[in-house]
């Protein structure tokens, strides 16, 4: 099992075995001679068995990776569950910051710098309320860059529902 170095809110990995395997199943970033995980990939990792996390000479478990995540982010752990459930489920699922939402997920079998996304994930939790005009916003946005807008509800407990929200032309 290889290691990730904790570097403030990434994860930097630089032996060659873990880089091909990461690169290879869609986790990170390349820069340079080494892989940049965010906290959310490094703890599905984690959580896996595919990798570990030092900070130094510690090693951190799942817990330690959840506690700087949640201190970081906000709703990091319900973003976490999203994430984990949809991997788990073959789906590639990267960083959905410059669309306006969490996650931009793709179809199985699909590759980064090949295809494009299908789905914008905004994940909420279950007593999450919003405007009409935020979720028109929202829809119009996925439509202008070709994605489904997806709302990925996590309730009390940990329990994860997709709503799939589209404008209807009658």
């Amino acid at each position: 099992m290889g290691t990730g170095i904790l570097s403030g809110t990434k994860v930097l990995v630089v032996e060659s075995d873990l880089k091909s395997f990461l690169r290879e199943k869609g986790f990170g970033e390349e820069r340079g001679k080494r892989q940049e995980l965010s906290l959310i990939e490094a703890l599905f990792l984690v959580e896996n068995g595919k990798m570990r996390v030092v900070d130094g000479e510690r090693n951190l478990d799942f817990d330690d990776l959840l506690k700087i995540g949640n201190r970081v982010e906000e709703n990091f752990y319900s973003k976490y569950l999203v994430y984990s459930d949809l991997r788990t489920r073959g789906l590639l699922v990267r960083t959905g910051l410059k669309f306006g939402s969490d996650f931009r997920v793709y179809e199985r079998g699909k590759k980064i710098k090949v295809s494009h996304s299908r789905y914008l994930v905004h994940v909420v939790p279950e007593e999450y309320t919003c405007s009409f005009p935020e979720l028109v916003r929202a829809i119009r946005l996925s439509q202008n860059v070709n994605k489904l807008m997806i709302y990925a509800i996590v309730d009390e407990e940990g329990d994860v529902t997709y709503y799939q929200i589209d404008r209807v032309k009658l």
